[in-house]
C-alpha cells in the first residue's frame, strides 16, 4: 500500500510540473560531447588510423601544434612559418577587464615523446590584434597574437602560410581542426593533439577580405588558438585560420549560423602581415649570425 501511494505521489508531482512520466527518449549529452552537432573529435592516433595515415606521419605533420601557458591559462599555440614564430589567440594575454597581462612567466610548452619543455617567449615580441572581450562576432576578428621565442624549437615542422591574394577560405570548405587537449574531451594519454574533420560553413567578408569563419567544428576550452588546416595530406599542412570562440556551447545539436557555431580568424590581413614581419625579422637575425 505504501508503495502504491509513493507511485501515485510521484505521478502527481510529474503532472504538476508538466513533466512526462515516460522515459525521455532523447540521447543525453555526455560531459565531453562535441559542441556543434555530432562528436567528430578524435585523438591524433585514432584520427590518423581513420584516414589511413601512419600515426608517426600525422605526429610529424602536426608537430607545430603545441600549447601556450600564460599565468595559469593553457590554450593551443602553433609554430608557423619558422621554428621561432608562434601564433595563438590574443585572449590568452588579456584580463577580462581589458588590461594586458604580465607575460614574464609565459612560454610555449613543447610536448614530445613523453617529455615537456618550456620555451620562453621574447616578452617585447608579442603583437596582438585589437582584441577586447565582448560579443563574439564583433570582437573575435581581432583575436590573434604573434610572437617570437627566445630560441627556435628544434624538431618541429612549422605550418605553412596560405598564398597571398587567393581565395583560400570559402563556404562549405572541408577543413581539419587540430588543437591541444580540451576540457570537454576525455584523453587516454596524458597529453595529445585532438583532431577532427569538419567544415567552414560561412566566410564573413566585410569588404576588406575575409574577417571571420563560422564552422561546424566541435571545440571546448583549450581549443583557442587551434589550427584550421586546408588538409593534413600535404607534406607541410597549410594554416588557413585560428580557432577563437564558440556560440551555443550548452546543448547545440546541429550547426546554426546564428546560434550554434565555432568561430575562427582567417590567416589574412593584419594577422598574415604580422606573421610575415616576424619571419622577416627571423631571416634577418639568422643572416647576421
Amino acid at each position: 500500500m505504501k508503495r502504491e501511494l509513493l507511485v501515485s505521489a510521484l505521478l502527481a508531482a510529474l503532472l504538476a510540473t508538466g513533466a512526462s512520466a515516460q522515459t525521455d527518449a532523447r540521447p543525453r549529452l555526455r560531459p565531453w560531447t562535441g559542441v556543434i552537432g555530432d562528436e567528430k573529435r578524435q585523438e591524433l592516433a585514432d584520427f590518423a588510423t581513420r584516414i589511413n595515415m601512419a600515426p608517426e606521419t600525422a605526429m610529424r605533420r602536426l608537430s607545430a601544434v603545441q600549447s601556450l601557458e600564460c599565468r595559469g591559462l593553457r590554450i593551443t599555440a602553433l609554430v608557423v612559418a619558422a621554428p621561432d614564430i608562434v601564433v595563438s589567440a590574443a585572449h590568452a594575454f588579456f584580463e577580462r577587464s581589458g588590461i594586458r597581462k604580465s607575460t614574464t612567466s609565459c612560454g610555449i610548452v613543447v610536448h614530445r615523446e613523453g617529455f615537456t619543455k618550456l620555451h620562453p617567449i621574447k616578452i617585447n615580441s608579442i603583437v596582438t590584434g585589437k582584441f577586447r572581450y565582448g560579443p563574439i562576432e564583433t570582437n573575435s576578428p581581432e583575436d590573434w597574437a604573434v610572437l617570437r621565442l627566445q630560441q627556435p624549437i628544434l624538431g618541429v615542422e612549422p605550418l605553412a602560410l596560405p598564398p597571398d591574394n587567393e581565395k583560400f577560405v570559402r563556404d562549405d570548405q572541408p577543413v581539419v581542426l587540430a588543437t591541444g587537449p580540451q576540457n570537454n574531451f576525455p584523453l587516454t594519454a596524458g597529453w595529445t593533439r585532438i583532431v577532427e574533420s569538419c567544415a567552414i560553413r560561412r566566410v564573413i567578408d566585410r569588404g576588406a577580405g575575409p574577417s571571420l569563419i563560422k564552422t561546424d567544428c566541435d571545440t571546448g576550452i583549450g581549443a583557442s588558438g587551434g589550427a584550421y588546416l586546408a588538409s593534413l595530406a600535404s607534406g607541410k599542412p597549410m594554416l588557413i585560420g585560428l580557432q577563437s570562440a564558440n556560440r551555443g556551447e550548452s546543448g547545440c545539436e546541429a550547426y546554426d549560423e546564428a546560434l550554434c557555431f565555432a568561430l575562427g580568424v582567417p590567416v589574412a590581413g593584419a594577422l598574415r602581415d604580422a606573421i610575415l614581419k616576424k619571419l622577416e625579422e627571423t631571416q634577418t637575425t639568422s643572416a647576421e649570425r
